[in-house]
């Protein structure tokens, strides 16, 4: 095989290892609820916060620290509702959806408006020989 086309071929081969390695685990940044974002082999769809109970001064709290969101998983099959917890990976067909930062401080008053948050999540592929649903 001439050096150029061994040179075309390697190149072609790292360029599709690398797009297939992207596919599998992603990240979005300030995802805004109601907002159908695509992350690698799933697309999901923030729709709500199911608990944000997290401290504004730790110094000063006695509750536990939780903040929860609500996303519709679009799957070929069914739509279904997952809930992500604050920084704890949750099991999906595929891999696993991590809810990294909410985007917004807690308050010690009130609640926030959806509007008010800016979403980061990531999906986490699992591994080929890893077995799951």
């Amino acid at each position: 095989m001439p050096r150029t086309a061994f040179s075309i071929a390697l190149a072609l081969t790292l360029a599709t290892s690398a797009a297939a390695a992207q596919a599998r685990s992603a990240f979005a940044e300030d995802v805004a609820f109601f907002e159908r974002v695509s992350l690698g082999t799933v697309e999901i769809t923030p729709i709500g916060v199911v608990r944000d109970q997290r401290c504004a001064d730790p110094r000063f709290c006695f509750r536990t620290n939780d903040m929860r969101i609500s996303v519709i998983l679009h799957d070929r099959r069914i739509p279904r509702e997952v809930v992500l917890p604050l920084g704890q990976a949750v099991e999906i067909p595929g891999g696993y959806l991590l809810l990294r930062d909410p985007g917004t401080r807690p308050r010690q008053r009130g609640a926030l408006r959806l509007t008010d948050y800016a979403l980061d999540i990531e999906f986490i592929a699992r591994p080929q020989n890893e077995r799951g649903f």
